[in-house]
């Protein structure tokens, strides 16, 4: 919910400042609507990443284009493109369909009603500007992967081994306890250290699995073609005896993801049998039932032997 708040509240900045930003020179004008964009897809993400940040100065650069033209298309554009990153993270064909149309429509009727209403007074622009916020949110409706769960699946894609099913684990651990916090600060800030660091783990996991995969297909290539492989570090011989010491590393990383998977888990199955513990505790509504039972059965027993 604070994050679909904070969503509405910077598409209201954007929205608003982008009449500005055409109106102003090219350079401020461009570093006004970039700089409300990128702000805008990060809202849409929930998080600062790379995607998202390159998604929405594309939605800058096409909402500057077409805003003179079409401002229903720049608004379209410029929704569809901020929320490209969670567009990437919607699980199914049909819902990420979906969640995209709702960003192209919801763009397009916010663009088309801040037009309509550009030569309004203040109060009708700014009750216009509110809705099309509201508008431009519309893809919330569809729920997305969380980014860590997403980035897990991701990487459990890529590997082969016990840590597929470890890192599949931790996904799904990851998207049942999304938004749930620990008890404590400390508790709370060690649990994202750990996500992060099993974020990490993966992801050394899926590039050192990669490099392997190459390394295997040059080895292949040159057997079929029969050439003598190069010499020095890249050689067969070189592989061939490097190859303990990586599978070495590869044991020690599948169980260092088991490890943080097995650590998270403990943690949140704590916190809730803990928060079940205290729900079966609360039985005060159940007293006073059971209590207002009592009275009204002795009331009722009374009636019947006075009649």
């Amino acid at each position: 919910m604070l994050r679909t708040i904070a969503f509405v509240a910077a598409a209201a900045l954007s929205l608003g400042l982008s009449p500005l930003a055409l109106r102003l020179g090219p350079v401020a004008g461009a570093l006004l609507l970039v700089a409300a964009a990128v702000l805008l897809a990060v809202a849409a993400s929930g998080a600062l990443v790379s995607l998202a940040v390159a998604a929405g100065a594309l939605g800058a650069l096409a909402f500057g284009l077409a805003g003179a033209a079409s401002p229903a298309a720049a608004g379209a554009a410029l929704a569809g493109l901020c929320f490209a990153e969670r567009s990437v993270r919607v699980r199914g064909r049909g819902a990420r369909l979906l969640h995209v149309g709702a960003a192209l429509a919801g763009g397009a009727l916010a663009g088309s009603l801040l037009a309509a209403f550009d030569a309004a007074s203040l109060a009708l622009r700014g009750v216009a500007l509110a809705v099309s916020a509201v508008l431009v949110a519309l893809p919330f409706l569809v729920d997305a992967d969380d980014a860590v769960a997403h980035a897990l699946d991701g990487a459990a894609g890529e590997i082969t081994g016990p840590a597929r099913a470890s890192l599949r684990e931790g996904a799904a651990l990851r998207r049942t306890v999304a938004g749930e916090a620990l008890r404590g600060r400390r508790a709370a800030r060690q649990a994202r250290a750990t996500w992060a660091s099993l974020l990490r783990l993966a992801e050394a996991r899926a590039r050192l699995e990669r490099t392997l995969a190459v390394g295997r297909a040059a080895q292949g290539r040159e057997a079929r073609e029969g050439e003598p492989p190069p010499a020095g570090a890249g050689s067969a011989e070189a592989a061939q005896a490097g190859a303990p010491a990586v599978e070495a590393v590869i044991g020690k990383v599948d169980a260092r993801i088991a490890d943080h998977v097995a650590a998270l888990t403990r943690a949140y199955t704590a916190v809730s049998a803990a928060r079940a513990a205290e729900a079966s505790l609360d039985d005060a509504a159940l007293v006073g039932v059971q209590t207002m039972g009592d009275s009204l059965e002795q009331v009722s027993k009374t009636m019947v032997e006075e009649v």
